[in-house]
């Protein structure tokens, strides 16, 4: 069993960023024929394939308890109160969050994300770039943040919603703000959820593992949709 305490958010999540997916399950789609799309991109915490060696047998939002508990879940359904039906579509970018500045090479990984040509875009990503966060001074995040949001926005009138890290920033969290605040993007603050003293909205407790248990909960899980779903 994995000791958490005394360390940052950052250290306690020992979730590695690659193998979050499988790279033939990269996106999944669920078209219902509706009039409305909506495309999550995100990371382990939009969707994290089974992995028992860290105590993580589920295939959905790491770390709620069913995947109807997860945000991208909760978020559709509070999406449908208001506009009724719609299509959703996951991203999972785990190693885009490893490899942010190679774009013309891994942002087509993600090709059949674009061409969903969601109407609306969630973008909430972000925290495995502190693994590599050595590169932050060689390769300013910001404009291949920019790029990439850009790339999933593909439809003509997408409207675009992005969050900051759920934990405390590392020294990201303006880029994503100023990348909202001069391309016209809503955006979600959630860092006041994940900061140090707020575990009430993490796993803890509930997995023997660290990294995976510093996940949001259901609780977590929910404030991050609605959220994401007043914005809409």
């Amino acid at each position: 069993r994995e000791t958490i305490m005394g360390k940052s958010d950052y250290e306690r999540n020992t979730v590695s960023a690659s193998g979050q997916t499988d790279d033939y399950d990269i996106v999944r789609i669920v078209d219902q024929g509706a009039p409305r799309s909506v495309l999550f991109v995100g990371n382990s915490i939009t969707r994290h394939k089974p992995k028992p060696e860290i105590g993580w047998d589920h295939d959905w939002g790491m770390a709620a308890s069913c995947e109807e508990n997860d945000y991208v879940h909760v978020a559709v359904r509070l999406i449908e109160q208001k506009l009724g039906p719609v299509n959703y579509c996951t991203a999972c970018c785990g190693e885009w969050e490893r490899h942010y500045w190679e774009d013309e090479t891994r942002l087509s990984d993600w090709k059949a994300a674009r061409d969903f040509a969601a109407d609306i875009v969630v973008i909430r990503i972000g925290e495995n770039v502190w693994g590599i966060r050595d590169k932050l001074n060689e390769y300013p995040f910001r404009p291949h943040y920019e790029r990439m949001v850009r790339y999933f926005a593909s439809a003509p009138r997408a409207k675009v919603i992005i969050t900051d890290l759920f934990w405390e920033d590392f020294g990201i969290n303006e880029d994503i703000r100023r990348t909202a605040q001069e391309n016209g993007y809503a955006f979600v603050h959630l860092g006041d959820l994940g900061a140090r003293d707020r575990d009430e909205y993490k796993a803890i407790g509930k997995f023997w593992h660290g990294g995976v248990a510093i996940h949001p909960n259901d609780e977590g899980m929910r404030l991050i949709a609605g959220r994401i779903a007043e914005k809409i």
